[in-house]
């Protein structure tokens, strides 16, 4: 069910330093999502991995996303790996430069790479954000909108984080979509519209927590949006909560049996709200908006 067999690499070469492994933040079935701290010079020789190394180290701490290499009912899923790496890294180039999103580092392999860490918190970590902060956030999607880009997973909370001085950042594009003006016109129009939807989407999930978390800063308009499903979305409620439902039964299923098992397991070592959800007994999970908290996707 995971993404990988082993424990990513414990040491590897990027952007001109030497990282270690410090924390495995999430692995599921499509990626494991790693911490990596660069080490002093040393003398022991490391394999090189990734981008060819520069002239200073420039970020300190990395967060490395490794994409699925493990098969599946005896099915070769590499091929999901390199396709998610390749659509992630599209969306970071797009957005380069844009405050709030996290900077690219560099390729590890074909079905990996790394982008700046952001010290910040995760929202469901967080009782009640700074003042603003949801203000400074929709300013956040306003820029990536404008760069052709819909977000799409507004809906977690623990993809915003809360940084330094209540600054806002999203993480984790891995369903984002963008506007593809290379296309032809019939698929360049039906993407275009995809992103305009999406979009709007991202703003009703903003207006959502914002209402759930500071409704004394929600304005009547916010107030309005954040309870607006339209027919997609509203069909798209309809056909996953059950899915989602049976899902999780089959997890703690296999949880409570011991086949679901991480290996990654040892690095794991915080809350995960998504793993929660069906590790803890029936009577403990929580509902509602009153999530248990969760670390760092």
């Amino acid at each position: 069910m995971f993404a990988l067999r082993d424990v990513p690499p414990r040491t590897l070469r990027l952007a001109g330093a030497r990282y270690r492994l410090v924390r495995v933040f999430k692995h599921d079935f499509l990626a494991a999502t790693c911490l990596y701290e660069a080490e002093p010079t040393s003398a022991s020789p490391v394999e090189p991995l990734g981008d060819a190394p520069g002239a200073r180290v420039e970020f300190p701490r990395i967060v490395a996303k490794f994409g699925r290499s493990q098969s599946f009912l005896g099915l070769p899923m590499d091929w999901a790996g390199r396709l998610l790496r390749g659509r992630e890294e599209e969306i970071y180039r797009a957005l380069a430069g844009v405050e709030g999103v996290p900077r690219w580092v560099g390729r590890i392999d074909s079905a990996s790479y790394a982008i700046e860490f952001v010290d910040g918190a995760p929202l469901d970590h967080v009782a009640a954000p700074p003042p603003g902060f949801f203000d400074r956030l929709r300013a956040l999607f306003g820029a990536i909108h404008d760069c052709g880009v819909a977000y799409c997973d507004a809906n977690k909370r623990s993809n915003i984080l809360v940084g330094p001085r209540g600054k806002p950042f999203l993480v984790d594009y891995q369903i984002a979509i963008r506007r593809r003006d290379d296309l032809p016109w019939p698929l360049r129009s039906l993407v275009a519209g995809a992103v305009r939807y999406c979009a709007k989407r991202d703003l009703y999930h903003l207006c959502k927590h914002k209402r759930r978390l500071c409704p004394h800063e929600l304005t009547v308009q916010e107030e309005a949006l954040s309870r607006y499903r339209v027919g997609l979305h509203w069909l798209h409620r309809k056909l996953t909560k059950p899915w989602r439902s049976l899902r999780r039964r089959f997890l703690q299923r296999e949880y409570q049996a011991g086949q679901l098992t991480s290996p990654t397991a040892d690095l794991e070592d915080h809350p995960q709200p998504e793993k929660d959800v069906w590790r803890a007994p029936p009577a403990a999970r929580p509902r509602g908006p009153q999530r248990a908290k969760g670390a760092q996707p």
